[in-house]
């Protein structure tokens, strides 16, 4: 996620976040323009859930999602 700095518009960085709830995050941020280096906090929150399709991925063209754990493939059971 891109960042950038209310005072001048640079590229910034996230320090560290926190949750403020379940759906919102607070996150630290400090401007990476050093003759500006502005620190500032941003909120991230969940907006709508976009319903899923309901099927599994196909590994020929998802091949990133179906390995690994074999638990994150029951979320599409």
């Amino acid at each position: 996620m891109l960042i950038t700095c209310p005072e001048c518009g640079s590229k910034a960085r996230i320090a560290t976040s926190k949750a403020m709830s379940k759906e919102t995050r607070e996150a630290y941020c400090q401007c990476l323009n050093l003759n500006c280096g502005q620190a500032f906090t941003t909120l991230t929150t969940i907006h709508r859930i976009i319903k899923s399709t309901g099927t599994k991925p196909d590994p020929d063209i998802q091949p990133e999602l179906c390995k690994g754990d074999v638990e994150q493939m029951d979320i599409f059971d």
